[in-house]
């Protein structure tokens, strides 16, 4: 049973409104979010600058999104996703190694350059040889094993 409420009016008002147009992507987001981190800025930061920019990329997100012309429109997100993806990629590095400081060591792929875990037991304090599963290019790293204090002496 359909509600014929104010705002199910309002929904499907804005969703004929909406339909045939870009919407949000990659980048509209990236937009937006850079739009509200100036904002929030301009409140410590008295600066005209600071308040044209956050316009103009209010504007400019708004434009993308109710824009028709897909073809440009995916090609600009595709051009911005290309560029964000070493940044995003080195975050996310970052990210699953600090989450598994304690018992693994991460590495990157020569190859691929894809992400690998390996536990710090697996090469008890030393060398050990590392294949990819993605691509099969092997190599050798340093793993520190567990190091454990035991009375004042440090014993791998």
């Amino acid at each position: 049973m359909k509600n014929n409420g104010v705002f199910s009016r309002f929904i499907d008002k804005y969703k004929r409104f909406m339909y045939g147009r870009y919407g949000q992507d990659g980048l509209n987001r990236f937009i937006s979010y850079l739009a509200i981190f100036l904002c929030i800025l301009s409140f410590f930061v008295n600066s005209s600058i600071i308040y044209f920019s956050v316009l103009g990329l209010f504007v400019l997100s708004l434009f993308r999104s109710l824009s028709k012309n897909f073809a440009r429109r995916r090609q600009e997100n595709q051009l911005y996703e290309k560029a964000a993806k070493p940044v995003k990629r080195s975050f996310k590095y970052c990210v699953i190694r600090i989450k598994s400081r304690k018992t693994h060591r991460v590495f990157t792929c020569g190859k691929c350059h894809s992400i690998l875990r390996i536990p710090k037991s697996a090469g008890n304090g030393g060398k050990v040889e590392i294949k990819c599963p993605k691509c099969g290019g092997a190599f050798t790293r340093y793993i520190g094993g567990n190091i454990k204090k035991i009375g004042g002496q440090t014993q791998n």
